[in-house]
Formats: C-alpha cells, structure tokens, sequence
C-alpha cells in the first residue's frame, strides 16, 4: 500500500491538528519541522500526534517508510526521526565502531573522499534533482537570518566604539555635534559607517533636517540642474 494511499492509524493525541500539508490534509505538527517535546526529547509523529523516541518504526503503521515519511513532511533527507538522546546514543557507538574496526574505516575512507572532494554533493544532487525540502528551506533561512543579527550587532558594537573614542555616548549626540559644525552627509556616512537610509533615519530622530545639495549640473543643456547623492545636514 503506497504512502499516498494509506488510511491513517486514529490515536488519542495530545493535540488537535493545528497544521496541514500543502494538499490541506490535517497534521498535528508543522510542516516541515520535527518536534520535539520538552523534557523528554521525543519526538512528535505528525500524523497521529503521539510522542515517540523513534518514529522510524511507527511510521509503518500510517503506511509510510522512514523515507517517504520525511519526503512527505517535508523533512531534510538527513534528518533523524528519533530522540535527541537515542540519536546521541547512536552517534556515540558508531563513533566507537569507526575507532576500533579497520575494515569500517577502510570502507568509509571511498565516501570520505567523495565528501572532501565535492563529488559527493554533486552526486546528491544528480540523485535528487527536486527542489530543497521545506525545513532546508526554513533552516536556511533561519541561517540567514541568524547571520544578519550577528553582523548588525556587530556593527552596532563597532559604531559604539568609534562614537566612544570620538567623545560621544550616543548616536544622536555625536550627529548634533557634526551637524552644528557642518559636516557633510558624506562625511557622516564616512564616521558612523551608515547605509544612507539608516543615517536618514538617525538624523530625523535626533531632530536633524536634511536636504539635499543640488550643485550646477555638468550635464548637457544649458541652466539644467539635478539633485546628486552629495547632501548636507541642515
């Protein structure tokens, strides 16, 4: 029986089914994303809402294998369906099992060399041609995401540090002081290292009008004139 066609085992579960899978069928986790229950780790099977330490075994009885099950979840290929803890366990004695057996080595030693030369991921992605599964695509983002934070703070503590040795405590303080000795936008930017629109922003907060210089034009046409990305603080 495919996974497709398989009547779905009814359990009492914890929960109603909150979430759906792109066709609308009912699941009672989110699409894309293994769930884990606080405390103990389990995790959480979407079909029927109950909480296992492996779901590579229940899974058969909703008709899927641990394959299709994450294919139809939207899960990574890789990722495995049991508990934190049970997939420590597991990490732990396979470890063990490459440190004392020569032969294992020897027999991993063909993929470790795929992986270190790139041939590996070329070869995954011949054998998996379709789109990044959903939580790739959500961990992806989440990376992403993660990385923007950490360079903004980073630029944050940057911009604290140069405003200390400047004198200043604060951004709006140091943009009054500048803008009551005439420094230029430019050389604003320059100082506090600012995107345009976020100097934009931090002058407006502090009370500071800007306008933008508009210098004869060197274009063609006599008297014609046109606003240039030099500005100053007015």
């Amino acid at each position: 029986m495919s996974a497709a066609t398989a009547p779905v085992v009814r359990h009492e579960s914890q929960h109603a089914r909150l979430w759906s899978l792109p066709d609308g069928a009912g699941l009672h986790a989110p699409y894309g994303e293994l769930v884990v229950e606080p405390g103990t780790g389990r995790v959480c099977c979407h079909l029927c809402g109950r909480w296992f330490v492996s779901l590579g075994g229940h899974v058969r009885r909703h008709g899927y294998t641990a394959d299709s099950y994450r294919k139809a979840m939207g899960l990574c290929r890789s990722r495995p369906l049991v508990a934190e803890a049970l997939s420590r366990s597991i990490a732990t004695r396979q470890r063990l099992a490459y440190q004392r057996c020569p032969s294992l080595r020897t027999r991993l030693a063909v993929g470790q060399e795929l992986s270190r030369t790139g041939q590996l991921t070329l070869l995954a992605c011949a054998a998996y041609p379709a789109s990044p599964p959903p939580e790739l695509m959500r961990l992806r983002r989440a990376a992403l995401d993660t990385g923007r934070a950490t360079r903004s703070a980073q630029r944050e503590r940057e911009l604290a540090l140069r405003l200390r040795e400047l004198g200043f405590g604060d951004l709006a303080s140091y943009l009054r002081h500048a803008h009551a000795t005439g420094t230029s936008l430019r050389g604003l930017a320059r100082t506090t290292r600012l995107g345009r629109p976020r100097l934009h922003r931090e002058l407006e907060a502090a009370g500071i009008r800007v306008r933008l210089a508009v210098p004869r034009s060197t274009q063609r046409g006599a008297g014609h004139q046109a606003p240039t990305a030099t500005a100053i603080a007015q």
